[in-house]
């Protein structure tokens, strides 16, 4: 009776675990529908995602534009539509003008927020959709479907280099097809120094940047002089990165390879190991009593007369101020 019973027992117990698990099995894996209020993740891959690179002077009035009619056959392949069909249906509201947000890789849902542009959104350095008056307003991204552009237009105080990401998704909850245009602009003002120099002959040997020589330019990124920018450089307040040859961007994650936070490099101005195949290069920051520079500096075997472009820069710990060094190096 007692064995009848304990087995009666286990069944039912079996039974309800399995219940249990196959309950738990069908949440788990059921997809979130996302609410009205929710930004959905931003689905695709290469063929879907539309790549630009872009480079202006600062105060330009002229905008950034894209024409989008460059790219039906991509609209064609991930919505069945010519460009004029697509545009029918943003009037119907079954296809969406929508920015992204690149640090998150989400659809941003803000509605369009610039006066007199149905579909125009203010954006920061960040590339995030922001207020008018936002400190780090970078300008205004929007879609224009009479002319059927995509238009930037920098604000008269921007500068530096961001990620302005826009696409077109077929609505629905979760926004799961959709065309991503990323466009990597570059805005030059007195954030970017510019320079031609020679590093002497000699395993190691250096050319050492003064940052006495780049002190205006200090000033406007940062409010502060040299002597406090190398001050700042050595308390970790500053921190100096390698930055993208294409697109400007700046390889926030690299970690440094040299002395001081500095990196060794290759002829890609990619961050390497001392020792690496193809080292070329390194920079680090030489912060002494009397004196601060940013030496850069050989490595052994590059052959004279060789040619780099070195792009670095040194940004706050918010990200938010940026300084950048275009380099234009000469071994001799």
């Amino acid at each position: 009776m007692k064995r009848k019973l304990l087995y009666a027992l286990m069944v039912f117990g079996a039974l309800f675990i399995a219940s249990a698990c196959s309950n738990d099995y069908e949440d788990a894996t059921s997809p979130h529908v996302y609410g009205p209020d929710e930004n959905p993740p931003v689905k695709g891959d290469a063929t879907s995602t539309i790549s630009n690179v872009y480079e202006m002077q600062g105060t330009n009035p002229t905008p950034i534009s894209l024409n989008i009619d460059l790219y039906e056959d991509i609209i064609q392949k991930q919505f069945g539509m010519t460009v004029s069909e697509m545009l029918t249906n943003i009037e119907k509201g079954t296809v969406v003008v929508c920015p992204i947000n690149p640090s998150r890789n989400v659809w941003n849902k803000a509605k369009a927020n610039v006066d007199g542009k149905q579909y125009g959104w203010y954006v920061n350095k960040s590339g995030n959709v922001c207020k008018a008056d936002d400190e780090a307003l970078y300008g205004i991204i929007e879609f224009d479907p009479v002319s059927h552009n995509f238009n930037f237009y920098a604000d008269k105080n921007a500068g530096g280099a961001a990620s302005i990401e826009i696409g077109f998704a077929l609505n629905g909850p979760n926004y799961n097809t959709g065309i991503r245009f990323v466009n990597s602009i570059t805005i030059y003002d007195r954030s970017f120094i510019f320079m031609d120099i020679k590093i002497p002959a000699g395993d190691y040997n250096a050319y050492q940047l003064n940052l006495n020589d780049v002190a205006e330019n200090i000033n406007f990124v940062f409010g502060m002089s040299s002597a406090d920018f190398a001050n700042s450089l050595s308390d970790g307040v500053l921190k100096l990165y390698m930055m993208n040859l294409e697109t400007n961007a700046y390889l926030w994650d690299g970690e440094s390879t040299a002395n001081n936070g500095g990196y060794w490099c290759n002829s890609k101005n990619e961050i390497c190991a001392w020792g690496a195949d193809g080292f070329s290069y390194f920079i680090e920051p030489n912060i002494g009593d009397d004196s601060a520079t940013f030496a850069i500096g050989r490595a052994p075997g590059v052959a004279s007369g060789t040619v780099y472009l070195i792009k670095f820069g040194v940004a706050s710990s918010d990200q938010s101020k940026m300084l950048s060094f275009f380099i234009t190096a000469t071994f001799e």
